[in-house]
């Protein structure tokens, strides 16, 4: 049974529905259409069946998300929905002449008051229709409607008009009957449905309704190509060429069934090289994971939505069998597996999601004996990702594993997640002008985690390093592993005869590690050496820094611009040592 409640705040009528089947209502869902006064909200997954004249709201619907929706409104018993695609959208329908109606606001809407190009206006209902986001419109009839006798037989002449309060004349806005109405039959005299050709923001006009143009509209003449079929996606383009600016949605079906939608908005240059209008008629239409894991073959078609127009190339023949599975979620790591049967050399990316909130990236690429036993190809397919600093925050997170570019999820989704804030310790032990910086770092709540750390000094970050050699003074003072030192090579900037004030920190965090900071003078590079006589054998010779003695130095044998060799000056020379 659908549920729904109603509360006032500020004299303003809430009604929210928190499933909803209007189809199990009993009756019309009144609400207050003073301003508007009450709203029916309907979240982004909301599903609306059953709808009649007998069965709709009466008043102002709100829907959520960017999915195109059919608002179900109606009036005096009367169902006449209209269809939005963005998010916020607000209308309600309203039955009766627009010059002697007293809402919605602005009200009467003279029908005598019209562009030159309308022919006339109907007197037999409108719209309000309110957002501050630019979408789609698709207005609705039925025989009530008399839109046989508004266009007087010769439906490419209707229309959708807009009623400017600036002007206080009915616009006419450019539109095309659809060849499939929000019902799902052909639009006719008697029933059917008319959209915007392009976007606009709903409260550019007061009201909507429908009219008779003088001369009709250009028909549709789409043309485009379902270019490529893939489990990583579907591409293609199409446009209308009557109306280049024109933004199409597509549909990827097979037969009667639509799997996903899309908008024709994304340039290419090709077809703009090609002569087709501005270029930017491309789509990408991500596969939804039933078809992506079932493992069956399909017979896919692309088709312009609330049309008949199917695109060239089509049907394509696809297959996809991804797998895989979330495995593990703990305050360390996220851990699992993921493939495709049918490209099992391909390594995918996976995104770590909350809410489409992406928090972190990795590559399944990880042998998994227990896959390649199995028979899952390879074995080449695991992923670690090490815990996010955004997922410790001591709130519970709830955690799903996608493929990257592809609308599937891997099962086991859902995951909750409570990690601690970091807690933090550890110390900046040494730094020697001639050696190596050194100290250790751990992370009480992220025991496994080794994190990295940066040497610097004011804005300046001199090095970094990963905390991850093991110290056994750390494991018997009771920190975790032991395996928590890291060592930085005294950076060269630092050799200039300067007091530093050097400190280590934790890289993406607050935490200064104890010791720091620490004061540095360090001498420049005091480099000597010689070449010595080479012949047609071998080149040698010897170096050091005089300063840094216990530094191996990398020596080039070049001629001009061009290096033909390197060595690393390590070999021991007793002559060297005795002089």
């Amino acid at each position: 049974m659908s549920i729904f409640y109603k509360s006032f705040i500020n004299g303003l009528a809430l009604l929210a529905f928190s499933v909803v089947c209007l189809g199990q209502q009993v009756g019309v869902v009144k609400t207050e259409r003073n301003s508007p006064g009450g709203v029916v909200s309907f979240s982004e997954t909301s599903k609306v069946t059953g709808i009649s004249d007998a069965k709709h709201v009466d008043g102002y619907v709100k829907k959520y998300g960017s999915s195109l929706f059919t608002f179900p409104v109606g009036h005096n018993g009367v169902y006449r929905p209209f269809a939005a695609e963005v998010d916020g959208t607000t209308g309600a329908y309203f039955q009766g002449d627009p010059n002697t109606a007293s809402l919605p606001s602005g009200a009467p809407f003279a029908t005598t008051n019209k562009d030159d190009g309308v022919k006339t206006v109907g007197a037999k209902e409108l719209w309000d229709i309110r957002g501050n986001k630019a979408t789609k419109i698709t207005l609705t009839w039925n025989a009530a409607s008399e839109v046989n006798v508004l266009t007087e037989g010769a439906l490419p002449t209707l229309s959708i008009v807009g009623w400017n309060a600036s002007t206080s004349r009915w616009e006419k806005i450019t539109s095309n009957v659809d060849q499939v109405s929000l019902f799902g039959a052909a639009s006719s005299l008697t029933s059917g449905s008319i959209t915007t050709t392009q976007t606009l923001v709903p409260d550019t006009y007061e009201a909507y309704t429908l009219a008779a143009l003088k001369t009709a509209s250009l028909p549709a003449n789409y043309s485009g190509t379902f270019e490529v079929a893939g489990c990583t996606e579907i591409t293609g383009w199409v446009w209308d060429s009557n109306y280049p600016n024109s933004t199409l949605a597509v549909e990827l079906v097979e037969g009667n069934q639509v799997y996903a939608t899309a908008t024709a908005n994304i340039y290419r240059a090709d077809l703009k090289n090609s002569g087709v209008g501005t270029g930017n008629y491309g789509f990408t239409i991500g596969l939804p994971s039933s078809l992506l894991s079932d493992g069956l073959t399909h017979q896919l078609s692309v088709r312009v939505r609330s049309s008949n127009y199917i695109l060239n190339g089509s049907p394509k023949t696809l297959a996809c069998a991804f797998a895989g599975s979330f495995e593990k979620a703990d305050c360390n790591d996220i851990q699992g597996w993921v493939w495709d049967k049918n490209s099992p050399d391909k390594a995918f990316t996976v995104e770590l999601v909350e809410n489409n909130v992406v928090h972190a990236t990795t590559v399944s690429n990880l042998y998994r004996d227990d896959l390649k036993t199995a028979g899952i190809g390879t074995g080449n397919y695991g992923f670690k990702i090490v815990i996010p600093m955004s997922l410790r925050d001591g709130k519970a997170h709830q955690l799903s594993v996608r493929v990257k570019g592809i609308d599937y999820t891997l099962p086991g989704a859902g995951k909750t997640l409570t990690c601690s804030p970091p807690q933090y310790f550890g110390n900046f032990d040494t730094a020697d002008c001639n050696g190596q910086i050194t100290g250790w770092v751990w992370d009480k709540y992220a025991p496994n985690t080794a994190l990295t750390v940066e040497l610097y000094e004011g804005t300046i970050v001199y090095g970094t390093a990963v905390a991850n050699i093991y110290r056994e003074v750390v494991k018997n003072a009771g920190f975790g592993t032991g395996n928590y030192g890291f060592s930085i090579p005294m950076p060269v900037a630092l050799k200039d005869n300067l007091p530093h004030q050097l400190s280590i920190r934790v890289r993406g965090a607050s935490y200064i590690l104890g010791g720091s900071p620490k004061t540095l003078t360090c001498s420049p590079n005091q480099f000597q050496g010689t070449l010595n006589t080479p012949d047609c054998n071998q080149i040698f010779g010897w170096v050091w820094d005089k300063n840094a003695p216990g530094s191996n130095l990398t020596v080039e044998i070049y001629e001009g611009t061009t290096v033909y060799g390197t060595a690393v000056a390590n070999v021991y020379r007793e002559d060297v040592k005795n002089a």
